[in-house]
């Protein structure tokens, strides 16, 4: 059987739907490349997430989904029912 998606990766998706990807959300890479961008990225305008092996933004609601599916999750973090946090795939 063919896995259809796959969760890579922490991400970030402003109102402009621009979408700002790293290991984990805000880390370092994440800052970084927040901080060169010109766009509005403060916590309020952003919704956190995932992307896939695509680079298709995912909520983090539809990522947990998908991790489950596909054997993804290594562990359980608090508040992660239903809701996929980095700390759930390594």
């Amino acid at each position: 059987m063919a896995i259809e998606r796959l969760v890579v990766c922490a991400a970030i998706r402003n109102k402009y739907g621009r979408i700002i990807c790293g290991a984990r959300h805000y880390d370092g890479v994440m800052h970084s490349q927040i901080m060169a961008s010109n766009d509005d990225w403060t916590r309020c305008n952003v919704q956190q997430g995932f992307i896939d092996q695509k680079g298709v933004f995912l909520t983090r609601h539809e990522a947990y989904e998908i991790a489950v599916a596909n054997g993804q999750i290594k562990r359980r973090v608090g508040g992660d029912d239903g809701k996929l946090f980095s700390e759930n795939l390594y």
